[in-house]
């Protein structure tokens, strides 16, 4: 694999999207990916999907290096999610596929992601759409405004294909139980957006989410995030599920980076 040349570097300018990221919690970036990127990634997701591996365990590939490394490394991605986030750094927390097949109706359920992990303080998923996106195919939606409702909502275990199947950390006082969402949809706000390949949205950890099924019968969804601690966000192991992103060289407060999550970005270095 050749390394990124300056034109494959993203220079997308996101500075007018930082008031509705507080705001809302989330934002789409239209056009981020250079076609090099859009087609390695796609190259790269068909090879992971290969494996046949379960829905929520495409994680960590950048661990095996290759183009997923270099993407999370060396694109630029990084520095975006920084100055969405108006913060001067950012750390790798993991990458991660999402792909719906044609025929996969399962909705994925309502949920927050940083009740999951070991983090406390900002930290924000940006989600690649690599095939077009919409209803039909299994565009995401969220809860605007969420992420500042103070929860901290109930980690809860998956299905092969994403659905509900249990709850964690049923006696820990520090969650809440998640109400059903899509029950109470005419009682909220929800959002989605179609996207093209090449867009991404941009989300905070503790913003309500979810993803609809792919109800067509010959169009994938592929989306690729990666997941980024951005400044202020510290190692706090006594939150979460996820044994996986323990690390023993940290100690609960310090701020999340580390040589098993690098630094990705720093302003102050540039």
């Amino acid at each position: 694999m050749r390394g990124v040349m300056n034109k494959d570097v993203l220079t997308k300018d996101v500075r007018d999207l930082v008031q509705a990221y507080n705001t809302d919690g989330v934002v789409v970036v239209r056009n981020v990916l250079t076609a090099y990127w859009l087609e390695a990634l796609r190259h790269a997701v068909d090879h992971e999907l290969q494996k046949g591996r379960r829905y929520f365990a495409n994680r960590n590939m950048r661990m095996e290096g290759g183009v997923f490394l270099d993407f999370c490394l060396n694109s630029g991605i990084g520095r975006i999610a920084a100055d969405l986030a108006n913060a001067r750094c950012s750390s790798l927390i993991f990458d991660h596929i999402f792909a719906k097949e044609a025929g996969t109706k399962t909705r994925t359920g309502w949920h927050t992601d940083q009740p999951y992990w070991p983090i406390s303080g900002p930290i924000m998923t940006t989600w690649i759409a690599l095939d077009p996106v919409d209803d039909d195919n299994g565009a995401l939606e969220f809860i605007p405004g969420s992420h500042a409702w103070g929860k901290k909502y109930r980690p809860f275990k998956t299905g092969k294909n994403g659905e509900f199947l249990e709850y964690f950390k049923l006696d820990d006082p520090q969650y809440s139980d998640m109400p059903d969402f899509e029950a109470e949809r005419e009682r909220h706000t929800m959002v989605s957006w179609d996207l093209q390949p090449g867009d991404l949205l941009a989300f905070d950890g503790f913003m309500v989410h979810s993803a609809k099924g792919n109800r067509t019968s010959t169009r994938p969804r592929r989306g690729y995030a990666i997941r980024f601690a951005t400044e202020g966000a510290t190692y706090q192991p006594d939150q979460g599920v996820a044994e996986w992103l323990e690390d023993e060289t940290l100690q609960p407060g310090d701020a999340f980076a580390s040589v098993k999550f690098p630094l990705v970005y720093q302003a102050d270095l540039l």
